[in-house]
């Protein structure tokens, strides 16, 4: 069933073994993924599935904050609640090489237990760092096929990495990390069916969950099988499409840099689903070049790859958690404002008539390229946007790396403007300015001291929280907001 048989053991030998000697580059994009995790966890904290959870929670009382919340609940409920928060308003970073949200998956688990053990942030960047090369070398061994059935990577396989982060943080040995990832294997759901509901960003907050407990759990004597990932009946035979898993990725691990600096995360400008973003900058682009208004504009073509119109479902979406997973929305937005914005995704802008006459312009399309089989988890094929403008002229732009991404980076503006419009007027201001310390200068903080600035009553709201500003956040406006 694999080229690697030893999969199971091999990843967790790494993840168990490998020396907590981490190049200065790598804790930076360490920092980068908790201070966007931050972010994204107190901008979802004011959803109503964000509150809905932490209502169904409150029964699991324990001594760990909740973000956007002055209660507190046993380490795997915060975690799940966190999660579920992180993951509400899709502006957490992707990890294309894994198909999957890390952040949101991890970070809420790690801080969870960390709080639980009292350790510092060092320690929660060194099992981020391991987490995240678990994560990376699932993905790549699954491959694009496992996306494109219809799983959603964040949980099937974000359970895994976080079991085996919070196994890191745990200190457990090589043999007790195998069973953490063995159970994790056992709480590896996620259908794509939930994208444009509620229980899509749950699902990050039951990978978070799972990941804590599978960790506690192996550390209290339980086991599972030590081939849970290659396995007949295991992970890559169960999960995997029309490919089979090839473990060989695992097999790597210990040769290889790590994915975070060859591939690295995809952080995110707009607060929807990923697979639209490529196209959305491009059109920026053309316009910002070409100088076309949006009734300019006879007609949007977007070609992207087989996952992106799994991930995309929503042509005529009717709220806004089915207008996060919809390219005519995203584009139709973009036109009408030259930016799209945590703002637009409220029910009145998901109705609003202006909006949905320029959807009905913009078509999707699969890349034959793409169709061909040519991407890979390692090799993304480039998005293209084609703008036919009512005077004839047919105007193209393909992008394969988004703003954001390792190739296409944040400035330190951007990445501060990100942290501003996720927080400001909603966390208190005087905490948040400590907050912004800590994130900055991280090494030997106690998490618990994080945490607790960052319990608070969140607001609860349908979006409306959330001001329009001018443009998006990387650029001025462009000639689409003229």
């Amino acid at each position: 069933m694999s080229a690697n048989p030893q999969a199971t053991k091999a990843l967790s030998h790494w993840a168990a073994t490998v020396p907590a000697r981490w190049a200065p580059s790598t804790i930076r994009i360490a920092e980068h993924s908790l201070e966007d995790t931050i972010a994204a966890m107190v901008a979802g904290a004011g959803d109503r599935v964000s509150a809905s959870v932490r209502q169904g929670l409150e029964s699991g009382a324990g001594t760990i904050p909740v973000i956007g919340s002055t209660k507190r609940l046993c380490a795997p409920l915060s975690a799940l609640a966190n999660g579920t928060a992180a993951h509400a308003r899709e502006l957490d970073e992707m990890f294309f090489v894994a198909g999957s949200h890390f952040g949101c998956a991890l970070i809420p688990a790690i801080l969870a237990l960390a709080c639980e053990m009292d350790t510092s942030l060092d320690q929660v960047l060194d099992s981020l760092i391991v987490g995240s090369e678990v994560m990376a070398r699932i993905g790549m061994a699954m491959n694009r096929a496992h996306f494109e059935k219809g799983w959603h990577g964040t949980q099937t396989i974000g359970v895994i990495a976080a079991a085996a982060a919070c196994a890191r943080l745990r200190g457990l040995d090589t043999d007790k990390m195998t069973h953490a990832l063995s159970l994790a294997v056992s709480m590896a759901a996620g259908p794509k069916v939930q994208f444009g509901t509620d229980a899509k960003p749950l699902h990050a907050g039951l990978a978070a969950q799972g990941g804590v407990l599978a960790a506690s759990l192996a550390a209290a004597g339980v086991r599972g099988s030590e081939v849970a990932l290659e396995g007949p009946h295991g992970f890559g035979a169960l999960y995997g499409g029309h490919t089979m898993a090839d473990w060989s990725a695992v097999a790597n691990v210990q040769d290889e840099p790590l994915a975070i600096e060859r591939h690295g995360f995809a952080f995110k400008l707009y607060p929807n689903c990923a697979s639209t973003h490529r196209c959305l900058d491009a059109l920026q682009s053309l316009a910002a070049e070409h100088r076309f208004d949006a009734d300019e504009v006879a007609h949007v073509e977007t070609l992207v790859g087989r996952v992106n119109m799994v991930n995309l479902m929503h042509s005529e979406p009717g709220d806004p958690r089915e207008a996060m997973f919809s390219m005519q929305y995203a584009i139709a937005t973009m036109l009408r404002y030259g930016g799209v914005e945590l703002a637009d995704f409220t029910p009145q802008a998901v109705r609003d008539a202006e909006t949905r006459r320029h959807m009905q312009i913009v078509e999707m399309r699969l890349d034959p390229k793409a169709e061909r089989g040519a991407e890979t988890a390692t090799n993304l094929l480039p998005h293209t946007t084609i703008v036919t403008l009512k005077d004839g002229r047919r105007l193209a732009r393909s992008l394969q790396h988004a703003k954001g991404s390792l190739l296409n980076p944040f400035s330190a503006s951007e990445r501060q403007t990100k942290f501003d419009q996720c927080t400001a007027g909603i966390a208190p201001a005087e905490r948040l300015m400590q907050v912004r310390q800590i994130l900055s200068a991280p090494h030997g903080i106690k998490v618990r001291r994080l945490l607790e600035l960052l319990q608070f009553e969140a607001h609860v709201d349908d979006g409306e929280r959330f001001q329009r500003t001018t443009g998006c956040i990387s650029k001025a406006p462009s000639a689409l907001s003229r």
